[in-house]
This record gives C-alpha cells, structure tokens and sequence, in this order.
C-alpha cells in the first residue's frame, strides 16, 4: 500500500476545493481584478499545480507559465450567470418590454407635433425619466410593480435594444 500525504489523502476523499462543475478564475491578488492573462488553459495549469497533480496528461499543461501566474495571482470560484428562466436579467428585459408602449405614449405627449420622433432621442428620454423619481414614466414603473428595472439604471443603447426586440 502506498502512503499518501495529508493534501493527497483529502483529495482522494473528495475534499478537494475545486469542483469541475463549478467556473474558476485567475484573480489578481494586489487589485482583487481577473487577471489579464487569465484564460481556460492557465486556469487548468494552476489547478493543476495546487492540486499537485502535474503528471500524466497533467503534464502536457503550460506548468510553468501557470506557477509564475500563481506567484501574484489566486484561483477563486466565480458565480455562474442563471440558468432559470426567472433570472434577474430576464426579469428587467420583460419589464421593459410591457412598459414600452405606455412609454412610447408619454413621450408622443410630450413632443411638440411638427417635432419627428428618433429612437435615439426616444432611449434618451427614457433613461432620463427612469433616473428622475418624479416623473411620470417612473411612478408608473412603480404603480406597475417593476422595481427591477428602475433599479437598473439602464443605458440608452440598452433600450435602443429593447426596441429592435420587440420589432422583430
């Protein structure tokens, strides 16, 4: 029987930290930023390293260039993005979607009618009535229950967006 070491022991026990259904990235240490040099294969290189498992097909790995990158850099896990259909962004683009038109009404309202109407200036004046909490288009995104997307604070190209959705 072949003894292992206390870090091979919780390895083969499954305390291992990394997971392979988990994502990970290289983050910098010093700014706490992904690190520059961070992609799939130097990822794999430095788990590699940490689980000391650098033999085999292991080896075939950029080892080096991945203990030089762990010197400033860690692994940590990231958050994956939501699988759900009820994920907060789709939850916004949805709320988008049904206040458009009572939006579209506001902003004929308010034009003078020689005065041709341009998406660009339409998106404008959306983002500027979401940010003032006393216009109109806002207390009626309240009165609608649509708190995500008022807390969003989206651009003008977001809802430039939007708009093409909803025409196709």
């Amino acid at each position: 029987m072949v003894k292992r070491s206390s870090k091979e022991q919780d390895t083969a026990k499954g305390g291992s930290k990394f997971d392979q259904e988990k994502h990970y990235v290289l983050k910098n240490i010093k700014t706490g930023k992904i690190a520059s040099s961070d992609n799939w294969l130097n990822r794999l290189a430095a788990i590699a390293i940490l689980k000391d498992e650098s033999s085999g097909i292991m080896a075939a790995l950029p080892l080096d260039r991945a203990q030089r990158l762990l010197q400033h850099n860690k692994v940590i896990e990231k958050d994956l993005r939501s699988k759900t259909n009820n994920s907060l962004r789709e939850r916004t683009r949805k709320q988008a979607q049904d206040m458009l038109p009572m939006l579209a009404a506001l902003y004929s309202a308010s034009l003078l009618e020689h005065r041709v109407r341009l998406k660009t200036e339409f998106c404008n004046w959306i983002v500027g009535q979401m940010s003032d909490h006393h216009s109109l288009a806002n207390k009626y995104a309240q009165n609608k229950g649509c708190d995500d997307l008022i807390d969003a604070n989206r651009t003008a190209r977001w809802w430039q967006d939007q708009l093409k959705e909803m025409q196709s």
